[in-house]
């Protein structure tokens, strides 16, 4: 069994134990150059059995199907993601080969990242970064959270530990989610939940279903005074921008592209994609991808999506 283990700095994220792990687990193959999967010679090669095991910013997030039939006796793509909609589970389906991730190693660390940019955006920081630090006593005033309701769209392991939080911290916490229940904070509909919120979380990932789900009929339910924190995928990424500028949504933040931050108007908060970047969720990628790695070596697949 040969295992094409793709991404930079291998030796940096995985401790000598897992390297070891791997290495009994078959032929390891390190791939730690930046480039198309379709440039790497060696996934063409020979006819061994063979596990993919892919990071993405190492081939930029692409991983063409036509790429992937090319690779002869594949059992098992495993991603160093919890996310797995940047690979054609379907179609590796199809062909019988297993599709893995790596669940909810960062949930803590997103979660918290959802509360510290919800508490950025309740004290107008997007506002006074933009005002070269300079106080207005007017425009930068903020609002306190306790006591305020947090609405929680999608009840996860990140809108769990996010809807834990905000309880933490004295708000008042409802949710919607599609089959979750936790009798700790109030189920809402959508609707309703919107209207109300003074803070709304979206805690979903995309699908077919998710994608569609939050209207921009339902988006204009929310207050002028609600922010909006999304950790994952924007419904309308550009109408939230507009409702923020003219006045009809007091924030809005998201972890994506944050060379927009300069020129978005108002109270939007545009970071880089740090949110699931901490020591911890660092170390439990690395142990969760050296388990699935293994496991898929071995035939098993306990965190199959497709």
């Amino acid at each position: 069994m040969k295992i094409f283990l793709i991404r930079t700095q291998i030796d940096k994220m995985f401790s000598c134990e897992q390297l070891e792990a791997l290495a009994k687990a078959g032929d390891v193959v390190r791939i730690e150059t930046v480039q198309p999967l379709s440039e790497i010679s060696a996934l063409f090669e020979g006819d061994e059995e063979r596990i993919l095991a892919i990071d993405p910013d190492s081939c930029d997030w692409a991983v063409p199907n036509d790429v992937l039939d090319r690779i002869p006796n594949l059992k098992g793509v495993v991603l160093e993601t919890t996310s797995f909609s940047w690979v054609d589970g379907e179609h590796l389906k199809q062909r019988g080969i297993p599709l893995m991730n790596c669940p909810g190693f960062s949930s803590i660390a997103v979660a918290e990242w959802a509360v510290m940019a919800m508490l950025m955006l309740a004290r107008k920081m997007p506002l006074v970064i933009k005002n070269d630090w300079k106080l207005d006593f007017e425009s930068h005033r903020g609002f306190e959270l306790r006591e305020k309701t947090a609405g929680v769209i999608g009840l996860g392991r990140i809108g769990k530990a996010v809807a834990e939080n905000c309880s933490g911290l004295g708000m008042n916490v409802q949710y919607w989610s599609r089959q979750a229940r936790d009798e700790r904070f109030l189920y809402s509909d959508l609707e309703s939940l919107l209207s109300t919120s003074d803070v709304v979380f979206l805690c979903l990932a995309r699908n077919e279903e998710t994608s569609t789900l939050l209207t921009d009929e339902l988006l204009h339910k929310m207050k002028p005074t609600t922010v909006f924190v999304r950790t994952g995928f924007a419904p309308n990424h550009e109408l939230l921008l507009s409702m923020v500028r003219d006045g009809h949504l007091g924030g809005y933040a998201f972890d994506e592209d944050h060379s927009t931050f300069s020129r978005c108007a108002g109270n939007v908060l545009a970071s880089p994609p740090l949110g699931w970047l901490t020591h911890e969720a660092v170390a439990r990628s690395a142990q969760m991808w050296t388990d699935a790695i293994v496991s898929a070596a071995q035939g098993e697949y306990p965190t199959r999506v497709n």
